[in-house]
């Protein structure tokens, strides 16, 4: 069981260092991308007047992708106050059951938003006329990545629990 888990962890690892070379390579093209707009607004008097079409849809993938990568090194935001008057015990069982319910909380945002995206396949959206499905689509990749993470974490957890027993 714990190749198993091991397995999974670093399948979880790997994915979660593409998708911030990703995000970074993102970040990086949009900085670019938004010079080169304001140089041309501002400069030449000639806004590139698909630039929204181009740059909203990557600060969405940015913060989505960002989010999944922060849940992944657990450093998204905690409230300890509470926590550290519980005995460890509890506390253990209290972050076992919330990372379940935000791993199953994820895996349902996932399936909505596969939903959401083929619901605006035929959409037309900006100057572009693409359709908003390159934003949703963001959702659930995301939510999945999420998801995934949580299971790891959750039967990294019972390993961990059931081998120290």
């Amino acid at each position: 069981m714990n190749q198993l888990t091991d397995s999974l962890s670093s399948v979880c690892n790997w994915i979660n260092r593409k998708v911030i070379n990703l995000t970074a390579i993102l970040l990086f093209l949009m900085m670019i991308f938004s010079v080169v707009a304001i140089f041309f607004r501002y400069a030449l008097a000639n806004s590139i007047t698909w630039a929204e079409d181009v740059l909203l849809p990557s600060f969405v993938w940015v913060g989505l992708l960002g989010i999944s990568i922060a849940f992944r090194s657990k450093s998204h935001i905690n409230v300890e106050t509470i926590i550290k008057f519980m005995p460890p015990k509890i506390v253990k069982i209290l972050t076992l059951a919330t990372e379940i319910l935000i791993t199953i909380f994820c895996g349902y945002l996932t399936v909505e938003g596969i939903k959401l995206a083929v619901a605006t396949q035929s959409m037309p959206w900006g100057m572009l006329q693409l359709p908003p499905t390159f934003f949703y689509v963001a959702f659930p990749i995301s939510f999945f990545l999420m998801t995934l993470y949580g299971i790891d974490a959750v039967v990294t957890k019972l390993i961990k629990t059931k081998d120290s027993k």
